[in-house]
């Protein structure tokens, strides 16, 4: 940490020690922090710029809570890597989480979900967008496939939880957020708790 902080630093640095440095931030959840040297990396590359280096910069800003300075980036990504599953499931998945553009996002979804159909991730971003736009019958084969896929997750058991309970299937749904809160933490497991014990009710959102 200290090595690739000081190669970022240091007069003459080169952009691939300023992304690895960024890294490094981002992988401990210091986006915000991280979010300024993607920049710079972004700038020191210039027009070898890659749809990475918007990705990651607009990753950065978007966790950071700066979804109005991610936004440009994540298109940029999209329009730089058109079958980038990565970069099509992290735009179409953030505006599905904000309730923005849900007809686009669903697209973008679906085309990662053909170029990767294995992905548990994806899978789960596109029944998950499903379920935003109130399509719950094509949401959960899709959530449950995810679930199967990656029997752990915290996100995917809640997202198949929170389409049984849509579904009218009560007793499956509290069994998913039951599975989601082994390894959930923090304010997830505690809007799990508040599932279990209510339900849930849908959020929708206009196109």
């Amino acid at each position: 940490m200290a090595l690739a902080q000081s190669l970022a630093t240091a007069r003459g640095a080169s952009e691939r020690d300023v992304r690895r440095y960024a890294d490094i931030l981002s992988d401990q959840g210091r986006d915000a922090e991280a979010a300024p040297l993607y920049a710079d990396a972004l700038a020191r590359a210039g027009a070898d710029a890659t749809w990475i280096h918007h990705l990651q910069l607009g990753g950065a800003l978007e966790r950071s809570g700066n979804w109005a300075g991610a936004l440009p980036h994540l298109r940029k990504a999209v329009e730089l890597a058109p079958d980038e599953p990565v970069a099509l499931n992290y735009l179409g998945y953030a505006q599905v989480e904000r309730g923005e553009n849900l007809t686009e996002a669903v697209a973008l979804l679906e085309r990662a979900n053909r170029l990767r159909p294995d992905d548990p991730a994806i899978t789960d971003s596109l029944g998950w967008g499903y379920y935003r736009s109130g399509d719950i019958a094509r949401a959960l084969p899709l959530l449950e496939q995810a679930a199967q896929g990656q029997p752990g997750s915290v996100t995917i058991n809640e997202h198949l939880g929170d389409a049984y309970w849509r579904a009218g299937r009560r007793f499956e749904a509290r069994y998913a957020w039951r599975a989601a809160s082994i390894y959930a933490e923090g304010e997830q497991k505690a809007r799990l708790a508040t599932k279990l014990a209510d339900g849930v009710v849908q959020r929708m959102a206009a196109n």
